[in-house]
């Protein structure tokens, strides 16, 4: 009995030393960190009015909320200005690698070192907060008239008129001098000065013709080029808009009682433009006699719609505004002129387009 007590005790003490090996956990992976935005300041630059632009773009992972947001703008080391980036734009959200363009409401005059930083008040966090700002020297254009070659039209001998506007803050006075060029077809025709003869109002006040020394008639398709540049610098403080260019076909007709005929004609803009631009297409009919009345009908290839007809006396002129991704095609128009009288008709049809 008593050995079998001690077998009893020795195998109690296998039991328990003996213990089976545990396999440990791996500890639960780090929640993934946070998405968050991240705002950079990409570019600075002055608007034709010479307002501070400033574009922001968001290089982090998570959309931007802009309300809370504040603008600096130091310039020359003081403080100019600090805007809301609610007050300028209604764009509540910069979503993850979207950019935005904010123009601001200060004006440069002259060469200056601006320093613009973005930072945020109630509590919006970012990946880096350390490249909300950048630092570059701007020049704003100085203060002075802004001549533009507004538009080009024909005399009733078909001869060209040239029509200036001011398109700046500032009036142009009267007696200052331009030099004016005429390229027709890429030939030069015209080559002279002009004397202003009266005042040209600012923001466009007022349209200024300009008829060629000696006569430039038009005939058949013509690509015309004007260009304009001041005898003194500070009396146009831009020259990047003093050039126009257009095509003009003139078709002319003879249209019996009650006749119609159809003219036909493509064209597309071979020079680069601005992305958003507005170009125009012009049509006129002009002819002899007080007392007829011509109807016109327009028909531009794969467009049915928007198009008016319009009927009365000489001259019937309309105009067609064409937006930039459309003038890079080729555009083909058709015009259909309808005699609405019962006697002979005899004029010609003016086209005009980029």
């Amino acid at each position: 009995m008593f050995k079998g007590a001690i077998t009893i005790f020795a195998f109690s003490i296998f039991l328990i030393s003996y213990t089976a090996p545990v396999t440990p956990q791996p500890p639960p992976p780090p929640p993934p960190p946070a998405l968050l935005p991240d705002l950079i300041i990409t570019d600075l630059f002055l608007n034709p009015q010479r307002k501070l632009v400033v574009t922001i773009t968001n290089i982090g992972d998570a959309p931007l909320p802009l309300g809370g947001g504040n603008l600096k703008v130091m310039v020359d080391g003081s403080l100019k200005g600090i805007y809301t980036l609610g007050s300028l734009t209604h764009q509540s959200l910069l979503p993850v690698k979207g950019s935005i363009t904010l123009m601001t409401p200060l004006v440069l005059v002259g060469r200056h070192e601006i320093d613009v930083h973005v930072d945020f008040l109630q509590g919006v966090k970012e990946s880096n907060e350390e490249n909300n700002n950048l630092e570059k020297i701007l020049e704003g254009l100085p203060v002075g008239p802004d001549i533009v070659v507004k538009d080009l039209d024909l005399t009733e001998d078909l001869e060209l008129m040239i029509i200036l506007s001011n398109s700046s803050e500032i009036d142009l006075r009267k007696g200052v001098t331009f030099r004016i060029r005429i390229h027709v077809n890429e030939r030069k025709i015209s080559d002279f000065d002009h004397f202003i003869s009266e005042a040209m109002k600012a923001n466009f006040g007022n349209r200024y013709f300009i008829a060629p020394p000696y006569r430039v008639g038009i005939i058949g398709i013509s690509k015309v080029r004007v260009s304009i540049s001041p005898k003194i610098s500070s009396d146009d403080i831009r020259l990047e808009n003093n050039v126009l260019e257009r095509t003009f076909i003139i078709f002319p007709f003879k249209l019996g009682p009650q006749g119609r005929e159809e003219f036909s004609f493509s064209f597309s803009s071979p020079r680069p433009q601005s992305e958003g631009q507005i170009e125009k297409m012009k049509a006129e009919a002009r002819w002899e006699g007080m007392g007829s009345t011509l109807m016109l009908s327009f028909k531009k290839q794969g467009s049915t719609k928007g198009i008016p007809t319009l009927s009365g006396k000489s001259p019937l002129k309309v105009e067609f505004p064409i937006v930039f991704e459309e003038v890079q095609k080729e555009s083909v128009w058709s015009i259909l002129l309808t005699n609405l009288v019962d006697k002979k008709v005899e004029g010609y049809l003016i086209i005009q387009h980029p």
